[in-house]
């Protein structure tokens, strides 16, 4: 169960971003597409970050729930 959601967590996430890059008016996905579209590298090199790290914590997260809930499983 735990492998699943720290897998589907992580794909929900991105999913999200890019659905907001699609069809949206803001959220991060907007922002890198705005940004790639003004020609402005340094905001869309960011905000690719801060996915990467959202992306990053977000597994972190379901981790360390992992080892508290089945802590006899280890």
């Amino acid at each position: 169960m735990f492998a699943s959601l720290k897998i589907a967590a992580s794909f929900a996430f991105v999913g999200s971003v890019i659905a907001e890059s699609v069809a949206s008016n803001g959220g991060m996905g907007y922002l890198i597409v705005v940004a790639s579209s003004n020609f402005d590298v340094p905001l869309a090199f960011a905000g690719l970050l801060a996915l990467a790290v959202l992306g990053i914590v977000l597994y972190g997260f379901f981790v360390i729930l992992e080892k508290y809930a089945i802590y006899w499983a280890r």
